[in-house]
């Protein structure tokens, strides 16, 4: 949710203001608005999650994950993926009202057809192949015990190139 619904109008915010202005006027690049907000967006969700993580057994009596560094691995890719996402709506969506409402139609449909809510087993087939579009789905597969291999994180990584590649003619178009 910090990714869809609380990076991109930060990104909005500094692309679509005089913040960018002063970024050219003092000589900095235009991509590090970009690149500071995604690695500070980074590190409070992955303090954010490490704290539900340690916590869950307490309040929720869940089990940890039995391969613990491989979750959090997943977990840290899934979350650059998710920000990937976020990014390139930040900086193509150019309304705060527009961006807030395209956000949640990501966000939403993505966590309720990947299999995070409830098992995807409860869904229709065609509800089961839409949710195959999102990067939830592929994320969760990945954090599972014994799902960190390759055949679950080709698609998270397609995303993420694609979403850079996205940025940098984004951002390219601010820059001129």
């Amino acid at each position: 949710m910090g990714a869809f619904i609380g990076l991109p109008p930060s990104l909005i915010e500094t692309y679509g203001s005089d913040i960018k202005k002063v970024y050219k006027a003092n000589g900095v690049p235009v991509c590090l608005g970009l690149v500071t907000m995604f690695l500070s967006a980074f590190v409070h969700l992955v303090i954010t999650c490490i704290v539900i993580v340690l916590l869950a057994p307490i309040l929720f009596e869940a089990t940890l994950p039995i391969q613990l560094p491989f979750f959090f691995l997943a977990l840290a890719i899934y979350i650059i993926v998710s920000l990937s996402i976020g990014s390139v709506l930040g900086l193509t969506v150019k309304n705060q009202a527009k961006l807030t409402m395209i956000a949640q139609l990501v966000f939403l449909p993505s966590i309720m057809l990947s299999g995070i809510m409830f098992p995807i087993d409860l869904l229709p087939d065609f509800l089961e192949a839409i949710g195959r579009i999102f990067p939830a789905s592929w994320g969760y597969r990945l954090m599972l015990d014994n799902g960190f291999y390759i055949g679950n994180s080709w698609y998270l990584i397609l995303v993420f190139f694609a979403a850079v590649i996205v940025c940098g003619i984004l951002l390219n178009k601010h820059k001129s």
